[in-house]
């Protein structure tokens, strides 16, 4: 999206005055340490290619992955997923309840179940939750935790979804509040069912408050940006490895597939061996043993949660 943005910005310098183009980096704590010198290095890039300016505002929270896991919970099954586990284990913790005594006898009994989660004070989004009811007694099983994931409201480890929120997304706004600018993301809507959904509701832009939100490529495949990097030779991150080209005509990288939050389990369980987290154990394999960790050693505790999750984890680098 830079590269193409750049292009257009080039070539369009009289609406701008040569005025410099801003982009905005959000260094989570939890990218791979090849990352921010590849992100400075392509803004060098573009900015010989098209001959313009880049104001690269690197942005970055003033606490790191390790504390909002700490903190919030890990980011565990999906973002949704976890928000809807996270909302139940705050709620029995709050009313000191136990989910084993109190709440799973009683599911998986249509009406009634809901009726009984009333009966002992449970606010609607629990009741929608657990039960699948809302208040009005309607089915909705788009915000109800599915049954292969009520486990994890047992887990001996807290679990959230704000990791994205508190790294990410709330110091790219206070930057954009700063520059008085609205921003243009580089999200797919294929990426997960809930960008798509957000997608076929705003299209490419949105608008909110008086603010505004693009998402020029939404539309775009993943296929779609690996040709778009081949046919153009655009210079990609070391994690990623090359680009090849399949029997089957596709685009495919030799390595890592994305170079996201590195640490995050969001979808881990979906994966073939090696895993995200067993493939770290190659790539970084310091970061991989001291996610391996327990907490009381001073890791991420990483084995247990994993554990629980039935993910595997062990590597040659695991030691």
């Amino acid at each position: 999206m830079l590269d193409m943005f750049a292009k257009f910005w080039s070539l369009h310098r009289e609406q701008h005055g040569n005025k410099p183009l801003l982009v905005i980096y959000a260094n989570t704590s939890n990218e791979f340490a090849s990352m921010p010198k590849h992100v400075k290095f392509f803004c060098e890039y573009i900015e010989n290619k098209y001959d313009i300016k880049i104001d690269l505002h690197i942005v970055r929270s003033k606490i790191t992955f390790f504390d909002v896991v700490k903190t919030e919970g890990y980011p565990v099954a999906s973002k949704k997923v976890a928000r809807m586990i996270r909302d139940v284990k705050e709620f029995l913790d709050e009313r000191g309840l136990k989910y084993e005594d109190d709440i799973e006898p009683y599911l998986d009994q249509g009406i009634e179940t809901a009726n009984y989660l009333r009966s002992i004070n449970c606010p609607a989004t629990i009741v929608l939750r657990l039960s699948g009811y809302t208040r009005d007694n309607n089915i909705s099983k788009t915000w109800s935790i599915p049954k292969k994931w009520r486990f994890l409201i047992n887990a001996p480890f807290p679990i959230s979804e704000h990791c994205c929120d508190i790294l990410k997304k709330q110091p790219i706004k206070l930057v954009q509040k700063e520059v008085k600018a609205n921003p243009i993301y580089g999200t797919l809507a294929e990426d997960s069912q809930m960008r798509r959904n957000a997608y076929l509701k705003t299209g490419c832009n949105a608008f909110k408050d008086g603010h505004g939100k693009s998402t020029p490529m939404g539309f775009w495949t993943r296929q779609d940006i690996l040709r778009y990097l081949h046919d153009f030779n655009i210079p990609i991150a070391p994690p990623y490895g090359e680009i090849v080209q399949l029997e089957n005509g596709k685009f495919e990288f030799t390595k890592e597939h994305n170079t996201g939050c590195k640490l995050c389990l969001f979808g881990c369980h979906l994966e073939k061996e090696p895993n995200r987290i067993q493939r770290l154990a190659d790539i970084e394999p310091n970061t991989y043993k001291f996610v391996m960790k327990s907490r009381e050693e001073g890791g991420l505790g990483y084995r247990e949660v994993m554990d629980y999750l039935g993910i595997p984890y062990e590597n040659k680098g695991d030691t």
